[in-house]
């Protein structure tokens, strides 16, 4: 690993951690206009460390409460998936076939049945954790964005301290 991409991780490391310890993403937030700022750069981070785990020490890949699909098999695809979503506005990522809807940037705090669409329901089943909601996936911020990150983590700084 060359000292461009170590400098890369650890300025990720840092905003990732800022972006977390700042409370944007509590109840009391929620109409806050850089929410979405804040969750757009959290999962640009956040799939880059993924990405540079997977090539320099092993994939972020599990499956917990992950939606699979066709197009999303674990964890880092889930993230993926929402991440383009967020940074393509015209993304077919929005869209959930199943129930013939968009949806986007709907975010749920606690456990909370949001809709029913036909046969599908779009809910939130942890009462601790806060839950994005985009097309076909769902992520939940602790439970896959910050486990997501701290396996990442785990796995890179070994890798980036040596010499």
């Amino acid at each position: 690993m060359d000292d461009i991409t170590k400098s890369d991780i650890e300025s990720s490391f840092n905003r990732v951690e800022k972006i977390l310890r700042c409370g944007i993403f509590s109840p009391e937030n929620m109409e806050h206009p850089l929410v979405q700022s804040a969750l757009t750069e959290l999962l640009i981070r956040v799939r880059d460390l993924m990405e540079k785990a997977k090539i320099y020490a092993g994939a972020v890949d599990f499956t917990d409460d992950v939606n699979i699909t066709d197009r999303v098999k674990n964890v880092s695809e889930a993230i993926a998936f929402v991440r383009n979503a967020i940074c393509h506005i015209d993304s077919e990522n929005h869209y959930y076939e199943e129930c013939n809807a968009r949806i986007s940037y709907t975010f749920a705090y606690g456990q909370v049945n949001l809709i029913s669409i036909g046969d599908v329901q779009i809910r939130s089943k942890y009462e601790d954790d806060v839950c994005f909601f985009f097309g076909s996936q769902k992520l939940y911020l602790k439970r896959h964005i910050v486990r997501a990150y701290e396996e990442a983590k785990k796995k890179l700084i070994p890798i980036m301290n040596k010499v």
